[in-house]
């Protein structure tokens, strides 16, 4: 009975050993795996190939949007691109965070912090004509449906971020929008003379 145990116990540290030397030999080898060992894919789904050779180049499924903005958010930026008009401002919608704010090079957990405002966009920023630097962030808010916890909590980072990075932040709700005097005003409060 003592042999069969030693018998296992062999047969783990061997195969514990194995594995070992198989990681290490494929971490030394800057060209890729051991030859002739297959590395095993996670799930059995289909691999997409990004590169050029594997896909075809002659029928790509993109289709173009019918509309950059729909609905009330289109409203909300044609709203406030008219009042604009003929000052030295001008207003871009659905702007990407990241091309608004950066990271401070020597801040801590650099990644962790840019990762945050990836993929996170500005309902509109209003920008002054010359040299496009931003000055305000417009956000169009809703309060017809309960917003969610995530939602909720990504408007206030959104509104954190552009505070940090020195950018006025304005929300509107979109469910009943200002009119243009009062808007006039929301603006000059929030710093754009028009």
């Amino acid at each position: 009975m003592i042999q069969f145990i030693m018998l296992i116990v062999a047969v783990i540290l061997g195969k514990l050993l194995w594995d070992f030397l198989n990681d290490y030999r494929q971490n030394m080898q800057p060209t890729g795996p051991i030859p002739g060992h297959k590395k095993k894919r996670p799930g059995n789904g289909e691999v997409i190939d990004l590169s050029n050779a594997w896909i075809n180049m002659d029928d790509l499924p993109y289709r173009k949007r019918d509309n950059l903005l729909s609905g009330k958010d289109l409203v909300l930026y044609e709203l406030v691109d008219k009042m604009l008009d003929h000052s030295t401002y001008t207003a871009f919608p659905r702007v990407n965070l990241e091309d608004l704010v950066t990271v401070a090079s020597d801040a801590e957990n650099r990644t962790e912090y840019f990762n945050r405002i990836r993929n996170r966009y500005i309902d509109i920023v209003v920008c002054e004509r010359e040299g496009l630097r931003p000055v305000l962030v417009v956000i169009g808010e809703t309060n017809r449906e309960p917003r969610k916890k995530q939602q909720l909590l990504e408007d206030r980072f959104i509104r954190n971020a552009a505070d940090a990075a020195g950018l006025k932040y304005l929300p509107l709700n979109l469910n009943n929008l200002p009119d243009s005097e009062e808007l006039g005003h929301l603006l000059k409060n929030s710093g754009i003379n028009i």
